[in-house]
């Protein structure tokens, strides 16, 4: 390899490395936000009954995000065969 690709692709590396880190740190302040939100959601909805249909309805709103995934990814496999 000539050095001037070497030093290209290094170049490119340590670029793509430092975006890398870049994304990895929005991510965790993104995370750390909506862990504080939730934190402090969670501590001003102290009645046991309303966490209980919270959690229910995240869990069903989870459980329909899969269903229509699954359903898109039918109608793509679908349409590959036609």
């Amino acid at each position: 390899m000539k050095p001037n690709e070497q030093e290209q692709r290094s170049s490119a590396a340590k670029e793509f490395q430092e975006s890398l880190d870049q994304l990895q740190n929005l991510l965790e302040e993104n995370h750390t936000e909506e862990q504080l939100a939730q934190e402090s959601e969670i501590s001003e909805n102290k009645n046991p009954k309303n966490q209980v249909a919270e959690d229910s309805v995240g869990f069903y709103l989870t459980d329909w995000e899969e269903a229509v995934a699954d359903i898109d990814k039918y109608f793509e496999g679908k349409n590959q065969q036609d």
